[in-house]
């Protein structure tokens, strides 16, 4: 998949560790609705007027926490990815991940109100090392301005040029109209999500319950093994944007009788984004 198609139609493992503090300073000022209003691929200048068809995302993204959203302004398909930034390095270094893989990698800046990226392909060639796009790189370059709203500057970049007209960005958002929507949409579901363990997967009935099992592959005589393991059961339900499972049963004792919340961030017929009870961003991916 080239970059194009990477970028911004934007998940990973559903446990993703608190960012540090100075990263959580850098993703704040990340937040909200941004429009690409210049890009460059490969030596190439995109028009402005060209952009809506050339991204996927139609040039306009959400970013929520550490997940950017978009919504095609062709089909209304909506995509989710996870990124992760390292504001150390110099430029600072940004990952897009889809799924528990790599898709892009490159750099950020903030060039006074506006946000400049470079990315390539992981497979097409190292992290860049500058803001350039020449052709012959396969990398693209794009700047894009916050819609509504202004960012605190950054260093100044030197191939920047101001958009020639004002910015026709419609509203875009990733959260769930109402619990009602939420509860259609993860109704005789079953969910998947990687962590340090294996993978957890979630079936949620259509009549309120739930069970989950865990996936692992274990060393047995010898040989690696591929387990599944029933985890805990319950009934679930969507109350005030949160998904709620109340376990009855599980192999963990200390979770009988339990009551554990998410806040739901995206729900879409692929991807669910939620943030659990201690903060941490997760994604699972669904498998039925």
């Amino acid at each position: 998949m080239g970059v194009r198609g990477l970028v911004f139609s934007v998940v990973a493992v559903l446990a993703i560790p608190m960012l540090a503090t100075a990263d959580e300073e850098e993703l704040r000022r990340l937040q909200g609705k941004w429009e690409v209003i210049e890009l460059v691929e490969d030596g190439h200048v995109i028009p402005q007027n060209a952009i809506e068809d050339w991204l996927p995302s139609g040039g306009r993204v959400e970013i929520v926490d550490n997940t950017i959203v978009s919504v095609s302004p062709h089909d209304g398909k909506r995509e989710v990815k996870v990124f992760t930034i390292d504001p150390s390095e110099f430029p600072k270094g940004i990952e897009i991940r889809a799924r528990d893989q790599r898709e892009a990698w490159g750099i950020y800046q903030f060039d006074n109100d506006r946000l400049v990226i470079c990315l390539v392909d992981h497979e097409d060639g190292m992290r860049p090392d500058n803001f350039s796009a020449r052709e012959g790189s396969r990398r693209m370059r794009m700047t894009l301005k916050p819609v509504g709203r202004k960012v605190a500057a950054d260093t100044k970049t030197t191939d920047q040029k101001e958009p020639s007209e004002p910015s026709t960005a419609q509203p875009l958002s990733p959260h769930l109209a109402s619990d009602q929507e939420a509860t259609s949409l993860l109704r005789d579901s079953v969910w998947r999500y990687k962590d340090a363990y294996g993978a957890l997967v979630i079936s949620l009935k259509g009549n309120g319950t739930f069970s989950t099992v865990r996936e692992s592959t274990q060393m047995r005589v010898f040989q690696k093994v591929f387990v599944r393991a029933p985890i805990s059961c319950g009934d679930w339900s969507v109350k005030s944007g949160k998904l709620w499972l109340h376990v009855q049963t599980s192999v963990d004792p200390t979770r009988v009788n339990s009551k554990q919340p998410f806040t739901l961030r995206v729900v879409t017929e692929k991807d669910l984004i939620f943030v659990d009870s201690v903060g941490h961003v997760g994604q699972a991916v669904r498998v039925n």
